[in-house]
């Protein structure tokens, strides 16, 4: 590999995107990136404390800037595990052209690419939250809430490139995966659990903070009037995190799953014709006492391997990384049971009112 394709590769190793670079060196970067999340979160909430007061409980303003930290934090959480992805990924006994394992994420995960996208769902999130209805008559006010509803889009659409790269990342690592795969790899799963692993942590830091925003939206007392659109883009909105962790926890598996079907399949075949050319050499050749004896080792050995090889499975998920998802999916359905209730009982009363009209 030539040194400008080595070069890449440590980029890929060591791509940070511009919201990691901030950091307080005095007291390291976990804690820093603590401060830096509660920062956004408690300044946007103070200024509009400045101008609303205590209505900022009744608004449930204070909730949106718990969400900014909590949200910011899912992503420093979410790079973090994509760094571990990435690092896992290029010790998997990559083939020669590591450009093919390993994609250029400094190319798709830019500073310039992240601003754009985080400032397209910021803006888009301003004008959905408008569009709801804003409490305050004040222009001010609104000022300071679109404030916060730009950051939260901001952050959570810098997430949503994010989810692009980890899927762009294992689609790259899945097309010349097959040198690396291994049916006897004790995770059952080729040797590409450590890959469901992340996969789950993606699924879950997005789900959770699904969670908070439906929660923020079916508590904020918007003023819009319940029109058929209205109901719709509220419980779209709502939707969208939920849709996002399926997408990055299934989409990016996929052609992986693709690949280990094949590698199975063909391992299969392999083994087949060795089973089937060992028994014809124990009816046809009449082989003496020593040579019986090595070809009935030899086909209880591909036997078993051939058991082996029939355990693995060919989506990279394995029963705790299901359990664990299982967890966090039924607790934040819990949490969130009204919103379908709630979703179906302002579509009956749109429906009756339209009649009525």
């Amino acid at each position: 590999m030539s040194n400008s394709d080595e070069t890449k590769v440590s980029d890929c190793l060591n791509f940070f995107p511009f919201y990691e670079r901030f950091n307080i060196k005095l007291v390291g970067s976990v804690i820093s990136r603590i401060c830096i999340s509660a920062l956004l979160g408690f300044s946007f909430l103070a200024l509009h404390y400045a101008l609303i007061g205590n209505k900022i409980y009744a608004d449930w303003s204070w909730f949106l800037a718990v969400l900014i930290i909590v949200t910011m934090l899912c992503l420093y959480f979410a790079t973090a595990t994509l760094h571990t992805l990435v690092s896992a990924m290029a010790r998997q006994r990559p083939p020669p052209d590591k450009q093919a394992l390993l994609p250029d994420l400094t190319r798709i995960l830019s500073d310039r690419n992240f601003v754009l996208v985080g400032s397209f769902f910021g803006i888009l999130n301003c004008i959905v939250g408008y569009s709801f209805g804003l409490p305050y008559s004040n222009h001010s006010e609104i000022a300071t809430i679109l404030i916060g509803f730009f950051l939260a889009g901001f952050i959570s659409g810098m997430a949503v490139l994010g989810i692009y790269g980890v899927y762009v990342t294992i689609t790259g690592f899945s097309k010349a995966a097959a040198l690396s795969f291994d049916f006897t790899e004790p995770d059952n799963c080729g040797g590409t659990l450590f890959i469901g692993d992340r996969l789950v942590a993606f699924s879950s830091v997005t789900l959770i903070v699904g969670v908070m925003i439906s929660f923020y939206i079916n508590r904020t007392p918007w003023t819009g009037v319940e029109t058929w659109w209205f109901i719709t883009l509220k419980y779209f909105w709502i939707a969208f995190p939920y849709i996002m962790s399926l997408v990055v926890l299934i989409v990016p598996a996929v052609p992986l799953h693709n690949e280990l079907l094949r590698y199975k399949v063909e391992q299969e075949s392999l083994l087949k014709s060795r089973l089937t050319g060992i028994r014809r050499s124990l009816t046809d050749h009449q082989p003496d006492v020593a040579q019986r004896k090595e070809l009935r080792d030899d086909y209880e050995f591909a036997r078993s391997v051939r058991s082996d090889l029939h355990k693995m499975q060919t989506w990279p998920f394995g029963i705790g990384a299901r359990l664990t998802y299982l967890v966090i999916f039924i607790t934040n359905l819990i949490t969130s049971k009204n919103i379908v209730p709630n979703a179906a009982s302002a579509w009956i009363k749109w429906l009756i009112s339209s009649a009525t009209w």
